[in-house]
């Protein structure tokens, strides 16, 4: 039997499933948690491939891996917790499924039930499209325990339309590539080349057109996470060979990932820590239309229109003016990401001060 000891902390996420968005986030809560040198234990709800990234987990730290779908385990990692921490994401929203929402929005309910702070990190609220679960999520926002750092204006107007302990912050997952010093001094641009996160929603043959179009000739399929991303990735692959662009292979490890990134002249993105990777390094960008990108997008730059939707002639304009235009926001975001930062780190330590 699994030895819980009181005094830790319980760190949700979706974590343990192979993307990187939220790897990154994983790594950067755990890298604040350090750093406030917290000591008790960390219970940590992840699917079994969590193992995959936690050679990279701080040593100092005690990490207890929990399964994510234990309710015993998730019960009593709370009870035996000072607070609850949800590390980064839109973990609170029905697009993925209601049972998403479902799932945590019982952890939140639980540890508030138990009179434990919850604390949202690096968090973003929806979409959600069901009236029940917005009044819900209300309802845990309302709570006096519950306190946050939003990753984007949209949800912190709203979290701070309701309680006064919602604070403006930014997505922080970059901040472990900068801890490690992963991230390169310089961008050292690859002519032509283009790397591309995909997820389903954007025909391969109008992403091929549009950057011969604009006079790009090598590409790097990213597949951040799960089958559609892979079938998508080798699918861009195969039409790129066999209409004569260069294809390079996405590197296997962290450190060769966000070289690639910085190597591009242009990233196109479907997902997120696609468009913040590119802002973080300074790398020319364009992004499928989607909620949660445009309202990250717009925290930084309200008039940043950078964005396509479903069609070959708003993707080939996008990136035209993206490439002749680029519109740089790696220093307000580094920034705010110091702010962030931050703010977590004085929260997280008024609320262990609890116990």
């Amino acid at each position: 039997m699994r030895q819980f000891s009181f005094g830790g902390l319980t760190l949700v996420g979706y974590y343990g499933y192979d993307n990187l968005g939220d790897d990154l986030l994983l790594l950067s809560s755990l890298s604040l948690i350090e750093e406030i040198e917290f000591e008790g234990p960390i219970y940590l709800p992840a699917s079994p491939s969590i193992n995959h990234i936690a050679h990279r987990f701080p040593s100092k730290l005690d990490v207890r891996i929990i399964k994510r779908f234990s309710i015993r385990e998730l019960q009593t990692s709370i009870k035996n917790s000072i607070l609850t921490v949800f590390g980064g994401g839109n973990l609170l929203q029905d697009q993925t499924s209601w049972r998403s929402f479902l799932y945590y929005y019982e952890i939140a309910k639980y540890t508030l039930k138990k009179d434990k702070p919850l604390l949202f990190l690096s968090q973003g609220f929806g979409p959600l499209s069901k009236t029940a679960n917005r009044k819900a999520l209300n309802k845990l926002l309302s709570d006096p325990l519950t306190y946050g750092v939003m990753r984007d204006a949209v949800s912190y107007k709203h979290f701070a339309s309701i309680s006064n302990k919602a604070i403006l912050g930014t997505d922080y997952g970059p901040y472990y590539l900068r801890k490690k010093r992963i991230i390169p001094e310089k961008r050292e641009t690859i002519d032509g080349l283009a790397v591309i996160v995909l997820k389903n929603g954007t025909s391969v043959d109008d992403v091929l057109h549009s950057l011969r179009l604009n006079n790009l000739s090598q590409v790097c399929a990213v597949g951040f996470h799960n089958h559609h991303d892979e079938q998508k990735r080798s699918e861009l692959e195969s039409k790129a060979r066999s209409n004569g662009f260069k294809v390079r292979k996405p590197p296997e490890n962290l450190e060769g990932m966000i070289e690639v990134f910085n190597n591009a002249e242009l990233i196109i993105t479907e997902r997120l820590h696609g468009v913040i990777l590119a802002i973080s390094l300074g790398v020319p960008f364009v992004w499928k239309k989607n909620t949660k990108l445009d309202r990250f997008v717009r925290s930084l730059d309200k008039n940043c229109n950078l964005y396509f939707e479903e069609s070959c002639e708003s993707l080939s304009l996008s990136i035209n003016s993206s490439l002749k235009k680029p519109v740089n926001l790696k220093e307000d975001y580094w920034s705010r990401l110091e702010n962030t930062v931050n703010e977590s780190k004085e929260l997280l330590k008024k609320l262990l001060a609890r116990r």
